[in-house]
């Protein structure tokens, strides 16, 4: 077999030329490898080696930039590099655990590695993108990696550092039996400077152990580093059972294993900072011997020192077990040399902390200046910031899921609408409105989809540990002690599963960082996936509540299943404060923006409001003080068949004062008579002169209130502030109606559709009316007190909301049940709002039940009105209106009727029926006009003889009063006839 010659041990021995016997030789002479190359290889060889690495590598060509740096860095480090001659004995930097690289080798240093290029594509190059192509999210700068190599170029070359290739040193080392060859000195001096250049932990622990095991001869070694303060301490094995057989690749696979300060043999080194050497391990009652029954490993024999820093702190514990080739216990020898080494072990373990400490703070650092870019970047969309900020959390915690629930903030202060955008609004900390979540890794769902993450919008989310969390931290928590204090459970004030931290100087907030197998009081089956709403098993979690600037909750932020890792660490913990921070702040700004969004708007539509409307002149006012108010009877307004055409605008005023009068309104709760009148007056003014929704609408709709209150006693079932609202919001429901519906409004893109996000018209009906109810001299609502006004002004929102058909369609059901009931119970409070808001659907359909001769003029109303919105939607947008809306279906007119009747009216007014036999009146006029309009449909009339028919009103009212003379001469006729009598 073909040899060559090698220096050993200062004799020249020949080595069988096999290719491990190269391979070393090589490692040892890196200079003879250079020297080959370049006299010996070509441009195109070179190049051929150098795609062959990559795809040995399983790595695609590098880029024309890597390419490029990587020759710069050769060029620069090429002047720096000595070859050394064959038959040079090699010095301590060139022996074969401190080769100085080649300018070819230290090129390929700035070149991560397989798995440092995988956890570089998902920092630098991985994006999310939409399914409809378009990225969502876009790297903000150059990963930490690239500034990892940057680091590189300012330290020592020989320097290994975190996530850099590295090379394996198994597979260069001596036997130990060339290593036992060597003196004390110069063994211990060759193994010191083998750690010596090492700040990758995970590669320096390793390098620890084996080199502990060649100074023992020691079967097995293990590292365990000591984390956390005080009474929080405990020990994870940072490598466990390396042999002169295991490779570091393998360690990076390494699951820790946790281990409590002072328990154990390795806690008790670590608590006592004594060393421990045991001849025979099962003897020692601080043996766990669930180890070897899980590995089927005998231990006999254990030396056991600890890690001190140059302060004589312990920072770790080093282990050893059972002598090689069955020597026997650890003899005083062993001890002497195991504490030499481990003095410079501990400078290099704490060196490692450090650094690694310094890359966590800058990665913490960029990863923050990130947050903080997308919350001042992205502050119109709630969705889009939050999607944006989960993500990014993703990477932080390097966890499979990130959540952000959001406490319902319901809008129902007494002053309405948003025009004060610097008051916050009031927050429900009985239930989450939305939960915004990301998953990714294991724990998605949608795989098939191609997506790497998947993002959800939970409405109306039920997470009880949230809520808990939510409720809990809303007291002030500032204590040293936390288990004295009495609103956390006992078991969230363990060091093991709770973290409670003073905020700058003010109240504490609780972070509980837990696992599912952990107690936790008041759930009797721990954390679970159902406990927190959600369908994926839950492995750990860490979860903080999001403070206002108010010490209020406004949320809770959830860390969810660590990737690779038993629980969140402190630095997660502390981490996880500042993200929570800034997930307030970034909440905060986008709920502020669209307040000020909203007011501009509301700004918008009051000046609109103010430049078209007007308040009752003083002139006005006193015209209608000077009449005497006829009564009800007089006015007919008791009348389910009531017609507004027999009264004058002003004699509408008179009767509106007659309705407040008789639901003695003004005694109960002593109503201004002159605020009465002007109140009354700038309300029919702030209606609009649009076809059917305008004042006779509201008054008609009053009007029914009323004798549905009064000829149908529904005012014995209400309370008088429920009274009191029914009528005010009955008059006010269409208030500065436009003519056109909700759907047009967002069509047109109005402010009103950028001020509310459902409901648009009600909810400004309803905010006009607060807006002419303040101002001076229109106010009639001034003596009652905070409660009853915070009650007045809700129960009137109701009101006027419930005339949106979209709620009466969410409420029909329910209100059929509830009415198909033996024996309904309207004391309870859910089911009288219910009725409520069943009653001013019935008043605000009405027309429908009316004789026939009104009805029909009124449907006439409502189409010509409809027909116009459709002329501009066609007009203004180009597109095809509504059915109903659509002027050239207009002959279709008692078509719409019928199906208007038979989807919405008739299943109403029987079910208010069945609630008060006097409604029967309604469902007869109901039943009556929906004969009426399919006998028309049937002969297949024309809008043109429909609208070109003759009403009578003789059948509505036997006595047409004209004017407020009229009134008057009949009230004197009246008066005499009395007196004659």
């Amino acid at each position: 077999m073909p040899s060559f010659m090698k220096k050993l041990g200062g004799c020249v021995v020949r080595m069988p030329l096999t290719e491990p016997n190269v391979e070393r030789y090589l490692e040892e002479h890196p200079g003879f490898l250079q020297k080959y190359v370049v006299t010996h290889l070509s441009e195109t060889d070179v190049k051929e080696l150098y795609e062959h690495w990559y795809q040995a590598h399983g790595r695609k060509s590098s880029t024309e930039k890597e390419r490029k740096r990587s020759r710069t860095e050769d060029e620069r480090r090429t002047s720096n590099t000595k070859v050394e001659p064959m038959d040079t004995k090699p010095s301590v930097l060139d022996s074969k655990h401190f080769t100085r690289k080649t300018s070819k080798e230290e090129a390929m240093d700035v070149m991560p590695s397989i798995e440092t290029k995988q956890k570089l594509a998902q920092r630098m190059y991985r994006k999310t993108i939409s399914r409809e192509g378009a990225p969502i999210l876009k790297p903000y700068r150059r990963s930490f990696s690239d500034d990892l190599i940057n680091i590189r170029s300012l330290l020592p070359t020989n320097l290994q550092l975190p996530g850099e290739p590295g090379d394996e040193p198994s597979a260069r080392r001596r036997s130990r039996e060339e290593w036992r060859q060597l003196n004390e000195p110069d063994l211990m001096m060759e193994l010191v400077r083998d750690i010596a250049q090492d700040l990758d932990l995970v590669s320096l622990c390793f390098k620890i152990l084996l080199n502990v095991g060649i100074l023992t001869n020691g079967d097995r070694c293990s590292l365990f580093l000591i984390f956390g303060s005080g009474d929080q301490r405990f020990l994870v094995s940072k490598l466990f059972d390396v042999t002169e057989d295991s490779k570091l690749k393998d360690m990076y696979a390494h699951k820790p294993i946790r281990i409590p300060y002072g328990k154990g043999i390795v806690g008790y080194v670590a608590e006592t900072g004594k060393t421990v050497n045991i001849a025979d391990a099962y003897q020692d009652e601080r043996f766990n011997q669930a180890i070897d029954i899980q590995t089927g490993y005998r231990t006999k024999s254990i030396l056991c020192m600890p890690v001190k820093n140059h302060q004589g702190e312990v920072v770790g514990v080093a282990q050893v077990i059972n002598k090689k080739d069955e020597e026997g216990p650890f003899t005083a020898t062993d001890e002497k040399i195991f504490e030499k080494y481990l003095v410079f072990c501990g400078i290099g373990i704490t060196n490692a902390l450090l650094f690694q400490s310094s890359v966590i703070m800058y990665k913490r650092s960029d990863s923050l200046v990130l947050l903080a870019h997308y919350i001042f970047e992205e502050q119109r969309d709630m969705k889009t910031l939050l999607r944006r900020v989960l993500k990014k959390g993703l990477e932080m915690f390097s966890s499979s899921g990130c959540r952000i629930l959001l406490l319902d903030m319901p809008d129902n202060s007494p002053e309405g609408h948003i025009i004060e955008p610097t008051i916050f609004p009031p927050i429900n900390q009985d239930k989450f409105a939305v939960c915004y979540e990301v998953w990714t890794g294991d724990d998605i769902r949608n795989k098939d989809s191609g997506d790497e993450y998947e993002f959800n919008k939970i409405i109306n989310p039920q997470d009880t540990l949230a809520l808990y969390i939510a409720q809990s931290t809303n007291k002030t928590i500032n204590t040293t002690d936390p288990g004295q204090f009495p609103l956390l459970p006992p078991s969230l004030t363990t060091a093991t599963s709770t973290a409670t931290r003073r905020l700058h100087s003010g109240p504490s907030r609780m972070l509980v960082n837990k696992v599912p197998n952990e107690p936790f009081e008041g759930f009797s089956n721990g954390i679970t996936a159902e406990l927190m709403g959600m369908d994926r098993e839950i492995k750990n979690i860490l979860a903080m509540p999001i403070m206002t600037e108010n010490r209020k909750v406004l949320g809770v932020v959830e860390i969810v299943n660590k990737k690779g890792e038993e629980r969140f660490d402190r630095n997660d913990e502390s981490l996880f404060e500042a993200f929570t921070l800034f997930c307030g702040l970034g909440i905060y700004n986008v709920i502020n923006f669209e307040r000020l969004l909203k007011a501009n708007n509301a700004q918008k539509v009051v000046l609109e409001i103010l430049s078209y409307h007007a308040s009752a002149s003083q002139d006005e006012v006193a015209k209608i003080e000077r009449v005497e108010i006829p009564t009800a009877k007089q006015l007919k307004i008791l009348n389910y068949e009531f017609a507004d055409m027999t009264l004058s605008n002003d004699e509408t005023i008179l009767a509106t004062l007659r309705m407040f009068i008789d639901l003695d309104l003004i005694n109960k709760f002593q109503i201004d008579n002159k605020n009465l009148i002007r109140w009354s007056i700038t309300v029919r003014k702030n209606y609009r002169d649009v076809m059917y929704h305008n004042w006779r609408h509201g008054f008609n709709v009053a009007q029914m209130m009323f004798a549905m209150l009064t000829s149908g006693e529904m005012n014995k079932m209400f309370s008088d502030i429920e009274v009191f609202a029914l009528l005010v919001g009955s008059l006010c429901h269409d208030i500065d109606h436009r003519g056109t519906t909700n759907q047009f409004q967002s069509l047109s893109n109005s402010p009103l559709a950028n001020l509310y996000s459902t409901s648009f018209m009600e909810y400004h009906h309803f905010n006009h009316f607060l807006t002419i109810s303040q101002v001076e001299g229109n106010n009639i609502f001034k003596t009652l007190d905070k409660e009853d006004y915070c009650k007045f002004i809700e129960l009137t929102k109701a009101t006027i909301l419930a005339t949106d058909l979209a709620v009466y369609f969410r409420h029909k059901t329910q209100f059929q049940k509830l009415v198909d009931e033996e024996s309904p119970d309207w004391v309870e409070t859910s089911n009288r709002n219910l009725l409520r808001s069943m009653m001013i659907t019935g008043c605000d359909l009405s027309a429908i039940t009316k004789p026939w001769e009104v009805q029909r003029l009124v449907a006439e109303k409502i189409a010509s009105e409809f027909f116009n919105q459709g002329d501009l939607e066609r007009d203004i947008f180009g597109q095809a209106p509504a059915y109903m809306m659509d002027r050239s279906k207009r002959d279709e007119l008692p078509k719409m009727q019928v199906n208007f009747i038979d989807g919405i009216c008739m299943a109403l007014y029987e079910s208010l029926e069945k609630v008060n036999p006097l409604f029967r009146p309604l469902l007869e006029g109901c039943l009556a006009n929906r004969r009426n309009w399919s006998n028309l449909y049937e002969r297949r009339t024309s809008y043109a003889e429909i609208s070109s028919a003759n009403i009578s009103l003789s059948s509505i009212n036997t006595t047409r009063v004209g004017d407020l003379g009229a009134i008057q001469n009949q009230q004197e006729e009246e008066s005499h006839e009395s007196v004659e009598g």
